[in-house]
């Protein structure tokens, strides 16, 4: 039986986290809501250091964030879209909205290099298999 080394996720360049920024600070992102987008944003700036805050449990790292920080963020994210989670994580979906809190979710799981989460426009010259 063959066993495959776990790695810790990495963060996509960043490059093209901030011309992700730039891009759905410019065009929106599809039809989704303002709050998707504030979700996306807010996400993105975390990652990229431009907020000491993160976007669901208000964690303030003291260090540039790394991979399984926006990992575990992520996962924190999934879990305050449910009313029976942790009421200070379900308080950030009351207070933001639904649409803001899956932006997060989806967000952190492409910046942290999954190939699912956000969809990027068609002349991306970033590779999204990673």
């Amino acid at each position: 039986m063959s066993t495959t080394e776990w790695t810790p996720p990495t963060l996509r360049p960043q490059d093209e986290l901030k011309a992700m920024t730039a891009y759905v600070t410019e065009h929106g992102y599809g039809d989704e809501s303002k709050a998707y987008v504030r979700g996306i944003v807010t996400a993105l700036n975390w990652v990229l250091g431009e907020s000491a805050e993160s976007p669901i449990t208000r964690t303030r790292l003291g260090r540039p964030v790394e991979g399984m920080d926006a990992s575990s963020e992520r996962s924190r994210a999934y879990e305050a879209l449910y009313a029976n989670s942790d009421p200070a994580l379900w308080q950030v979906t009351v207070d933001n909205g639904q649409d803001y809190t899956l932006a997060v979710e989806h967000t952190l799981a492409w910046a942290a290099g999954g190939n699912e989460g956000l969809v990027v426009p068609a002349d991306w010259p970033w590779p999204q298999d990673r």
